[in-house]
Protein backbone atom coordinates (compact mmCIF):
# COMPACT_ATOMS: atom_id res chain seq x y z
CA UNK A 1 0.00 0.00 0.00
CA UNK A 2 1.31 3.70 -0.92
CA UNK A 3 1.87 6.08 1.31
CA UNK A 4 2.08 9.93 1.40
CA UNK A 5 5.00 11.57 1.68
CA UNK A 6 5.26 15.86 2.69
CA UNK A 7 8.23 16.62 0.51
CA UNK A 8 9.54 20.11 0.81
CA UNK A 9 11.69 22.48 -1.25
CA UNK A 10 13.61 23.66 1.34
CA UNK A 11 15.82 25.85 -0.89
CA UNK A 12 16.09 26.47 -4.75
CA UNK A 13 18.45 28.10 -7.15
CA UNK A 14 19.01 28.50 -10.86
CA UNK A 15 22.31 28.63 -12.63
CA UNK A 16 23.11 29.20 -16.48
CA UNK A 17 23.51 31.52 -19.29
CA UNK A 18 21.41 32.39 -22.53
CA UNK A 19 22.76 29.15 -23.79
CA UNK A 20 22.37 25.35 -23.23
CA UNK A 21 23.92 24.69 -19.78
CA UNK A 22 23.46 21.69 -17.69
CA UNK A 23 24.12 19.83 -14.50
CA UNK A 24 24.87 15.85 -14.76
CA UNK A 25 25.97 15.51 -11.32
CA UNK A 26 26.45 16.53 -7.95
CA UNK A 27 28.95 15.36 -4.58
CA UNK A 28 28.74 17.17 -0.91
CA UNK A 29 31.37 18.88 0.50
CA UNK A 30 31.78 19.53 4.32
CA UNK A 31 29.94 22.90 3.36
CA UNK A 32 27.82 22.48 0.21
CA UNK A 33 28.49 20.88 -3.03
CA UNK A 34 30.04 20.64 -6.52
CA UNK A 35 28.08 20.16 -9.45
CA UNK A 36 29.77 19.33 -12.67
CA UNK A 37 28.04 19.63 -16.54
CA UNK A 38 28.18 21.50 -19.52
CA UNK A 39 27.81 24.91 -20.90
CA UNK A 40 27.67 26.66 -24.31
CA UNK A 41 27.25 30.26 -22.82
CA UNK A 42 29.34 32.77 -21.99
CA UNK A 43 27.18 35.21 -20.06
CA UNK A 44 24.99 35.14 -17.04
CA UNK A 45 26.63 32.93 -14.22
CA UNK A 46 29.09 32.06 -16.54
CA UNK A 47 32.11 34.10 -16.73
CA UNK A 48 34.72 32.02 -18.99
CA UNK A 49 33.89 30.45 -22.66
CA UNK A 50 36.72 28.70 -24.01
CA UNK A 51 35.09 26.70 -27.37
CA UNK A 52 31.44 25.47 -28.63
CA UNK A 53 31.04 24.09 -25.52
CA UNK A 54 32.93 23.34 -21.81
CA UNK A 55 32.56 21.35 -19.29
CA UNK A 56 31.17 23.58 -16.12
CA UNK A 57 32.13 23.12 -12.13
CA UNK A 58 30.18 25.15 -10.16
CA UNK A 59 30.86 25.52 -5.87
CA UNK A 60 27.77 26.26 -4.30
CA UNK A 61 27.31 26.54 0.03
CA UNK A 62 24.83 24.71 1.88
CA UNK A 63 21.66 26.35 0.64
CA UNK A 64 22.70 26.57 -2.89
CA UNK A 65 24.51 29.92 -2.91
CA UNK A 66 26.56 30.11 -5.80
CA UNK A 67 30.37 30.59 -4.61
CA UNK A 68 32.47 29.92 -7.67
CA UNK A 69 32.15 28.67 -11.36
CA UNK A 70 34.85 27.31 -13.65
CA UNK A 71 34.69 26.20 -17.47
CA UNK A 72 37.08 23.88 -18.50
CA UNK A 73 37.96 23.00 -22.13
CA UNK A 74 39.52 23.83 -25.11
CA UNK A 75 38.56 25.54 -28.56
CA UNK A 76 36.19 22.86 -29.65
CA UNK A 77 33.70 21.39 -27.27
CA UNK A 78 34.13 19.63 -23.87
CA UNK A 79 31.57 18.43 -21.24
CA UNK A 80 31.69 16.43 -17.69
CA UNK A 81 29.11 13.55 -17.29
CA UNK A 82 30.20 12.98 -13.80
CA UNK A 83 32.32 14.15 -10.76
CA UNK A 84 33.44 11.73 -8.22
CA UNK A 85 35.46 11.72 -4.92
CA UNK A 86 38.68 10.71 -4.72
CA UNK A 87 40.07 8.64 -1.35
CA UNK A 88 42.66 11.30 -1.11
CA UNK A 89 40.06 14.20 -0.63
CA UNK A 90 40.53 15.16 -4.44
CA UNK A 91 37.73 14.61 -7.20
CA UNK A 92 37.63 12.97 -11.03
CA UNK A 93 35.79 14.71 -13.33
CA UNK A 94 34.97 12.43 -16.26
CA UNK A 95 33.94 13.25 -19.71
CA UNK A 96 34.39 13.70 -23.43
CA UNK A 97 36.66 16.05 -25.29
CA UNK A 98 37.06 17.05 -29.17
CA UNK A 99 39.75 19.67 -28.53
CA UNK A 100 43.34 19.15 -29.04
CA UNK A 101 44.40 22.92 -26.81
CA UNK A 102 43.89 24.81 -23.71
CA UNK A 103 42.89 22.60 -20.54
CA UNK A 104 43.67 19.36 -22.69
CA UNK A 105 47.22 18.84 -22.18
CA UNK A 106 47.97 15.95 -24.56
CA UNK A 107 45.57 14.52 -27.71
CA UNK A 108 47.13 11.90 -29.24
CA UNK A 109 43.86 11.76 -31.15
CA UNK A 110 43.22 14.74 -32.59
CA UNK A 111 39.73 15.16 -34.43
CA UNK A 112 37.88 13.06 -32.70
CA UNK A 113 35.94 12.75 -29.37
CA UNK A 114 37.78 11.16 -26.61
CA UNK A 115 37.16 10.00 -22.96
CA UNK A 116 38.60 13.18 -20.84
CA UNK A 117 39.25 12.31 -17.21
CA UNK A 118 40.41 14.95 -14.97
CA UNK A 119 41.72 15.16 -11.70
CA UNK A 120 41.30 18.16 -9.44
CA UNK A 121 41.50 19.32 -6.13
CA UNK A 122 38.38 21.04 -4.02
CA UNK A 123 39.13 24.57 -5.44
CA UNK A 124 38.66 23.62 -9.15
CA UNK A 125 43.08 23.51 -9.67
CA UNK A 126 43.35 20.81 -12.19
CA UNK A 127 46.32 18.20 -11.06
CA UNK A 128 46.42 16.01 -13.68
CA UNK A 129 44.29 15.08 -17.25
CA UNK A 130 44.31 12.45 -19.49
CA UNK A 131 42.66 11.66 -23.12
CA UNK A 132 42.60 8.14 -23.61
CA UNK A 133 40.78 6.48 -26.72
CA UNK A 134 41.75 6.26 -30.30
CA UNK A 135 41.19 7.49 -34.09
CA UNK A 136 37.51 6.99 -34.47
CA UNK A 137 35.59 8.59 -31.33
CA UNK A 138 34.38 7.28 -27.95
CA UNK A 139 31.67 8.68 -25.67
CA UNK A 140 32.07 7.90 -22.08
CA UNK A 141 29.14 7.25 -19.94
CA UNK A 142 30.38 6.74 -16.23
CA UNK A 143 32.96 5.57 -13.43
CA UNK A 144 33.44 4.51 -9.96
CA UNK A 145 36.27 5.31 -8.00
CA UNK A 146 38.64 2.22 -7.13
CA UNK A 147 40.21 0.99 -4.29
CA UNK A 148 43.71 2.14 -5.00
CA UNK A 149 42.31 5.53 -5.13
CA UNK A 150 42.37 5.32 -8.90
CA UNK A 151 39.52 5.47 -11.70
CA UNK A 152 37.40 3.70 -13.95
CA UNK A 153 35.58 4.36 -16.26
CA UNK A 154 33.03 3.20 -19.16
CA UNK A 155 31.66 4.22 -22.39
CA UNK A 156 31.83 3.02 -25.45
CA UNK A 157 34.27 3.15 -28.66
CA UNK A 158 34.57 2.89 -32.70
CA UNK A 159 38.02 2.52 -32.44
CA UNK A 160 40.68 -0.48 -33.58
CA UNK A 161 43.59 1.36 -32.62
CA UNK A 162 45.19 4.02 -29.91
CA UNK A 163 44.48 3.16 -26.71
CA UNK A 164 41.84 0.15 -27.41
CA UNK A 165 43.55 -2.77 -27.03
CA UNK A 166 40.55 -5.41 -28.92
CA UNK A 167 37.74 -4.37 -30.82
CA UNK A 168 34.86 -6.53 -31.80
CA UNK A 169 32.61 -4.45 -34.19
CA UNK A 170 31.09 -1.18 -35.25
CA UNK A 171 30.63 -0.12 -31.59
CA UNK A 172 32.02 -1.95 -28.56
CA UNK A 173 31.56 -1.33 -24.83
CA UNK A 174 34.72 -0.28 -23.46
CA UNK A 175 36.18 0.30 -20.02
CA UNK A 176 39.44 2.39 -18.71
CA UNK A 177 41.23 1.96 -15.63
CA UNK A 178 44.24 4.96 -14.72
CA UNK A 179 45.77 5.14 -11.30
CA UNK A 180 45.43 7.80 -9.03
CA UNK A 181 48.51 9.72 -10.74
CA UNK A 182 46.62 9.00 -14.36
CA UNK A 183 48.39 6.57 -15.78
CA UNK A 184 46.35 4.12 -17.91
CA UNK A 185 46.63 0.98 -16.24
CA UNK A 186 44.30 -1.33 -18.49
CA UNK A 187 41.37 -1.25 -20.75
CA UNK A 188 38.35 -3.79 -21.26
CA UNK A 189 36.31 -4.29 -24.67
CA UNK A 190 32.85 -5.58 -24.20
CA UNK A 191 31.43 -6.41 -27.63
CA UNK A 192 29.66 -8.59 -30.78
CA UNK A 193 30.18 -8.01 -34.41
CA UNK A 194 27.39 -4.99 -33.87
CA UNK A 195 26.26 -2.66 -31.71
CA UNK A 196 27.29 -2.53 -27.83
CA UNK A 197 27.32 0.43 -25.50
CA UNK A 198 28.65 0.54 -21.82
CA UNK A 199 26.37 2.24 -19.57
CA UNK A 200 27.28 1.68 -15.98
CA UNK A 201 30.44 -0.56 -14.02
CA UNK A 202 30.77 -0.93 -10.38
CA UNK A 203 34.16 -1.42 -8.49
CA UNK A 204 32.79 -4.15 -6.51
CA UNK A 205 34.06 -4.72 -2.82
CA UNK A 206 35.75 -8.11 -3.61
CA UNK A 207 38.06 -5.78 -5.95
CA UNK A 208 36.64 -6.73 -9.04
CA UNK A 209 34.05 -4.86 -11.16
CA UNK A 210 30.49 -5.31 -12.66
CA UNK A 211 29.92 -3.70 -15.96
CA UNK A 212 27.23 -3.42 -17.63
CA UNK A 213 26.53 -3.25 -21.28
CA UNK A 214 23.48 -2.43 -23.80
CA UNK A 215 24.60 -4.94 -26.44
CA UNK A 216 22.47 -5.86 -29.92
CA UNK A 217 23.35 -9.48 -30.49
CA UNK A 218 23.12 -11.37 -34.07
CA UNK A 219 22.64 -14.15 -34.47
CA UNK A 220 26.13 -16.15 -35.20
CA UNK A 221 28.37 -13.19 -34.03
CA UNK A 222 31.40 -12.85 -33.15
CA UNK A 223 32.64 -11.88 -29.85
CA UNK A 224 33.31 -12.28 -26.06
CA UNK A 225 29.39 -12.61 -25.33
CA UNK A 226 28.56 -16.20 -24.64
CA UNK A 227 25.29 -16.02 -23.10
CA UNK A 228 22.38 -15.73 -25.08
CA UNK A 229 20.08 -12.54 -25.60
CA UNK A 230 16.47 -12.82 -25.28
CA UNK A 231 16.41 -12.11 -28.84
CA UNK A 232 18.08 -11.28 -31.70
CA UNK A 233 19.20 -8.04 -33.25
CA UNK A 234 17.35 -6.16 -29.93
CA UNK A 235 19.15 -4.69 -27.44
CA UNK A 236 19.79 -6.74 -23.92
CA UNK A 237 21.16 -5.29 -20.55
CA UNK A 238 24.60 -7.57 -20.00
CA UNK A 239 26.43 -7.81 -17.11
CA UNK A 240 30.05 -8.70 -16.89
CA UNK A 241 31.47 -9.70 -13.64
CA UNK A 242 35.14 -9.68 -13.61
CA UNK A 243 37.41 -10.60 -11.01
CA UNK A 244 40.59 -8.18 -10.07
CA UNK A 245 42.30 -9.60 -12.46
CA UNK A 246 39.92 -9.49 -15.16
CA UNK A 247 38.89 -12.78 -15.92
CA UNK A 248 35.43 -13.14 -16.25
CA UNK A 249 33.16 -14.59 -13.33
CA UNK A 250 30.07 -14.73 -15.02
CA UNK A 251 27.78 -12.98 -17.76
CA UNK A 252 24.32 -12.86 -18.08
CA UNK A 253 21.69 -11.40 -20.44
CA UNK A 254 18.85 -9.43 -18.54
CA UNK A 255 15.66 -8.09 -20.85
CA UNK A 256 13.13 -9.60 -23.08
CA UNK A 257 11.85 -9.07 -27.18
CA UNK A 258 12.27 -5.55 -27.14
CA UNK A 259 15.23 -2.99 -26.25
CA UNK A 260 16.42 -3.10 -23.01
CA UNK A 261 19.76 -1.94 -20.94
CA UNK A 262 20.86 -1.32 -17.76
CA UNK A 263 21.96 2.44 -16.68
CA UNK A 264 23.12 2.10 -12.93
CA UNK A 265 24.32 -0.38 -10.69
CA UNK A 266 24.77 -0.26 -6.81
CA UNK A 267 26.46 -3.14 -4.50
CA UNK A 268 24.42 -4.36 -1.52
CA UNK A 269 25.13 -6.97 1.59
CA UNK A 270 23.72 -9.71 -0.57
CA UNK A 271 24.28 -9.14 -4.31
CA UNK A 272 23.54 -6.01 -6.30
CA UNK A 273 20.57 -3.81 -7.66
CA UNK A 274 20.38 -2.59 -11.07
CA UNK A 275 17.93 -0.03 -12.85
CA UNK A 276 17.71 -0.39 -16.28
CA UNK A 277 15.78 1.40 -19.38
CA UNK A 278 12.76 -1.20 -20.30
CA UNK A 279 10.69 -1.39 -23.48
CA UNK A 280 9.58 -5.69 -23.26
CA UNK A 281 6.73 -7.14 -21.07
CA UNK A 282 8.19 -10.43 -21.41
CA UNK A 283 11.19 -12.58 -20.78
CA UNK A 284 12.97 -11.23 -17.82
CA UNK A 285 10.37 -8.31 -17.34
CA UNK A 286 7.10 -8.27 -16.23
CA UNK A 287 4.76 -5.07 -15.11
CA UNK A 288 5.92 -2.70 -18.00
CA UNK A 289 3.17 -0.29 -18.18
CA UNK A 290 1.93 -0.53 -21.95
CA UNK A 291 2.82 3.20 -24.43
CA UNK A 292 3.67 4.05 -27.74
CA UNK A 293 5.17 6.76 -28.88
CA UNK A 294 3.89 8.89 -31.84
CA UNK A 295 6.73 7.07 -34.67
CA UNK A 296 5.20 3.93 -33.69
CA UNK A 297 8.00 2.96 -31.04
CA UNK A 298 7.46 1.86 -27.40
CA UNK A 299 7.61 4.22 -24.40
CA UNK A 300 10.14 2.82 -21.50
CA UNK A 301 9.54 2.00 -17.93
CA UNK A 302 12.15 2.23 -15.48
CA UNK A 303 12.93 -1.33 -14.17
CA UNK A 304 14.88 -2.11 -10.86
CA UNK A 305 16.27 -5.30 -10.29
CA UNK A 306 17.98 -7.26 -7.46
CA UNK A 307 20.52 -10.25 -8.27
CA UNK A 308 22.96 -12.21 -6.13
CA UNK A 309 26.26 -12.11 -6.27
CA UNK A 310 26.19 -14.81 -9.27
CA UNK A 311 23.68 -12.72 -11.63
CA UNK A 312 20.45 -14.41 -10.53
CA UNK A 313 17.05 -12.10 -9.97
CA UNK A 314 15.92 -12.46 -6.85
CA UNK A 315 13.09 -9.85 -7.26
CA UNK A 316 12.16 -7.13 -10.08
CA UNK A 317 9.89 -4.92 -10.40
CA UNK A 318 8.59 -2.12 -13.34
CA UNK A 319 7.71 1.53 -12.83
CA UNK A 320 5.91 3.94 -15.11
CA UNK A 321 3.35 4.90 -16.91
CA UNK A 322 2.33 5.06 -20.33
CA UNK A 323 5.34 7.47 -21.48
CA UNK A 324 8.38 7.49 -20.76
CA UNK A 325 10.42 7.30 -17.47
CA UNK A 326 14.08 6.55 -16.55
CA UNK A 327 16.48 6.57 -13.64
CA UNK A 328 20.27 6.85 -13.33
CA UNK A 329 20.01 7.61 -9.05
CA UNK A 330 19.65 4.47 -7.15
CA UNK A 331 20.30 4.76 -3.50
CA UNK A 332 19.53 1.98 -0.68
CA UNK A 333 17.87 3.09 2.42
CA UNK A 334 18.97 2.41 6.23
CA UNK A 335 15.77 0.21 6.02
CA UNK A 336 16.95 -2.04 3.35
CA UNK A 337 14.45 -0.24 0.77
CA UNK A 338 15.21 1.62 -1.95
CA UNK A 339 15.25 5.46 -3.91
CA UNK A 340 14.98 5.46 -6.89
CA UNK A 341 15.37 9.48 -9.05
CA UNK A 342 14.74 9.90 -12.71
CA UNK A 343 12.70 11.68 -15.08
CA UNK A 344 9.17 10.66 -16.19
CA UNK A 345 6.71 11.78 -18.91
CA UNK A 346 3.66 10.15 -17.58
CA UNK A 347 0.67 11.25 -15.13
CA UNK A 348 -0.62 7.43 -14.72
CA UNK A 349 0.12 4.38 -13.84
CA UNK A 350 2.57 4.78 -10.81
CA UNK A 351 2.86 8.47 -11.99
CA UNK A 352 0.21 10.79 -10.27
CA UNK A 353 1.22 14.93 -10.22
CA UNK A 354 3.03 15.73 -12.93
CA UNK A 355 3.81 18.97 -13.75
CA UNK A 356 4.26 19.27 -17.35
CA UNK A 357 2.25 20.85 -20.17
CA UNK A 358 3.46 18.82 -22.73
CA UNK A 359 3.37 15.25 -23.23
CA UNK A 360 6.63 15.27 -24.39
CA UNK A 361 8.56 17.21 -20.94
CA UNK A 362 9.94 15.78 -18.11
CA UNK A 363 9.05 15.96 -14.25
CA UNK A 364 11.78 14.75 -11.85
CA UNK A 365 10.44 11.54 -10.33
CA UNK A 366 11.13 10.10 -6.83
CA UNK A 367 10.10 6.87 -5.80
CA UNK A 368 10.81 5.00 -2.67
CA UNK A 369 10.41 1.04 -2.91
CA UNK A 370 10.55 -1.43 0.00
CA UNK A 371 13.11 -4.22 0.52
CA UNK A 372 11.40 -6.31 -1.84
CA UNK A 373 10.98 -3.62 -4.34
CA UNK A 374 7.50 -3.15 -3.87
CA UNK A 375 6.25 0.88 -4.90
CA UNK A 376 5.54 2.61 -1.13
CA UNK A 377 5.42 6.65 -2.69
CA UNK A 378 6.29 8.28 -5.58
CA UNK A 379 6.19 12.42 -5.74
CA UNK A 380 7.36 14.67 -9.14
CA UNK A 381 9.08 17.99 -9.11
CA UNK A 382 9.19 20.85 -11.87
CA UNK A 383 7.74 23.36 -13.93
CA UNK A 384 5.63 23.49 -16.75
CA UNK A 385 7.76 22.89 -19.25
CA UNK A 386 10.23 20.29 -18.84
CA UNK A 387 12.92 19.02 -15.88
CA UNK A 388 15.55 16.13 -16.26
CA UNK A 389 17.83 14.78 -14.10
CA UNK A 390 21.22 12.42 -14.71
CA UNK A 391 23.51 11.44 -12.26
CA UNK A 392 22.68 14.58 -10.28
CA UNK A 393 21.23 13.50 -6.92
CA UNK A 394 23.01 13.28 -3.26
CA UNK A 395 21.74 11.11 -0.57
CA UNK A 396 21.67 13.71 2.77
CA UNK A 397 19.50 10.85 4.56
CA UNK A 398 16.55 8.15 3.82
CA UNK A 399 13.88 11.33 3.38
CA UNK A 400 16.57 14.38 2.34
CA UNK A 401 18.21 15.39 -0.81
CA UNK A 402 19.64 17.46 -3.28
CA UNK A 403 18.84 17.19 -6.61
CA UNK A 404 20.75 18.97 -9.63
CA UNK A 405 19.10 18.90 -12.78
CA UNK A 406 17.80 20.97 -16.00
CA UNK A 407 15.02 23.15 -16.40
CA UNK A 408 13.44 25.60 -19.50
CA UNK A 409 10.62 27.12 -17.67
CA UNK A 410 10.23 29.45 -14.95
CA UNK A 411 9.23 30.00 -12.31
CA UNK A 412 6.19 27.63 -12.50
CA UNK A 413 4.80 25.13 -10.03
CA UNK A 414 7.84 23.81 -8.17
CA UNK A 415 10.40 26.03 -9.75
CA UNK A 416 10.36 29.13 -8.07
CA UNK A 417 13.77 30.50 -9.41
CA UNK A 418 14.09 31.94 -13.42
CA UNK A 419 16.30 30.64 -15.68
CA UNK A 420 18.94 33.00 -17.42
CA UNK A 421 16.39 34.84 -19.84
CA UNK A 422 13.35 33.33 -18.13
CA UNK A 423 11.09 30.20 -20.69
CA UNK A 424 13.25 29.22 -23.20
CA UNK A 425 13.85 26.11 -25.22
CA UNK A 426 17.88 26.04 -23.92
CA UNK A 427 18.29 24.68 -20.36
CA UNK A 428 19.85 25.65 -16.77
CA UNK A 429 20.18 24.19 -14.13
CA UNK A 430 17.64 24.32 -11.57
CA UNK A 431 19.38 23.10 -8.09
CA UNK A 432 16.80 22.53 -4.80
CA UNK A 433 17.23 20.63 -1.68
CA UNK A 434 13.91 18.07 -0.82
CA UNK A 435 13.37 16.71 2.50
CA UNK A 436 9.95 14.38 3.41
CA UNK A 437 9.31 16.76 6.64
CA UNK A 438 6.88 13.89 8.38
CA UNK A 439 10.05 12.48 9.50
CA UNK A 440 11.83 15.14 10.67
CA UNK A 441 11.00 17.37 14.30
CA UNK A 442 6.90 17.66 14.93
CA UNK A 443 5.91 21.15 15.40
CA UNK A 444 5.52 22.80 18.74
CA UNK A 445 2.23 24.31 20.01
CA UNK A 446 3.96 28.29 19.46
CA UNK A 447 5.04 27.46 16.22
CA UNK A 448 2.58 28.23 13.22
CA UNK A 449 1.13 25.55 11.60
CA UNK A 450 -1.13 24.49 8.50
CA UNK A 451 -0.03 23.35 4.92
CA UNK A 452 1.67 27.51 4.06
CA UNK A 453 4.78 26.26 6.73
CA UNK A 454 7.59 24.33 4.60
CA UNK A 455 10.05 22.34 7.04
CA UNK A 456 14.17 24.39 6.79
CA UNK A 457 16.85 22.57 6.50
CA UNK A 458 17.07 21.71 9.73
CA UNK A 459 14.04 19.63 10.29
CA UNK A 460 12.21 22.43 12.06
CA UNK A 461 9.40 24.30 9.75
CA UNK A 462 10.72 27.69 8.40
CA UNK A 463 8.47 31.29 8.47
CA UNK A 464 7.49 31.83 5.55
CA UNK A 465 4.22 31.37 2.86
CA UNK A 466 4.69 29.42 -0.04
CA UNK A 467 2.94 30.97 -3.01
CA UNK A 468 -0.29 29.37 -4.03
CA UNK A 469 -0.15 28.60 -7.81
CA UNK A 470 -3.76 27.39 -8.05
CA UNK A 471 -4.49 30.78 -10.23
CA UNK A 472 -1.34 30.50 -12.13
CA UNK A 473 -1.69 30.55 -15.85
CA UNK A 474 1.15 29.37 -18.40
CA UNK A 475 1.56 30.80 -21.90
CA UNK A 476 2.75 27.10 -23.95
Amino acid sequence: MMYSQEYQLIWQNCFGGSKLDGAYDIVSLPSGYLIAGGTGSNDGDVSVSYGNGDGWLIRVDSTGNLLWEKTYGGSDSEGFSRIIPTTDNNFYLLGISWSSDGDISYDPYPGSPDYWIVKIDSSGNILWDKIVGGTQGESLSTGDATLDGGIVVIGHTYSSDGDVSVRYGWADTWAVKLSSEGELEWDYTIGTDWIDKGQAILATSDGGYLIASTSIILEGGIGNISCFPHTYGWSDGMIFKLDSNLNIQWQKSYGGSDHDGIIALIEVSDGYVFSACVHSNDGDISGWHEGYNHLGGSESDIWVVKIDFHGNIIWQKCLGGSRSEDALNLFQTSNAGFIVIGSTRSNNGDVTGNHSMSEYDDDIWVARLNNEGELLSQHCFGGAGSEMIEFGAVKKSDYNFVIACNTNYGPSYDVDCTPYGGITVDKDIWLFELKDCTHYAPLTPSQPTGPTHACSASGEPARYTVPSLANQTHAW
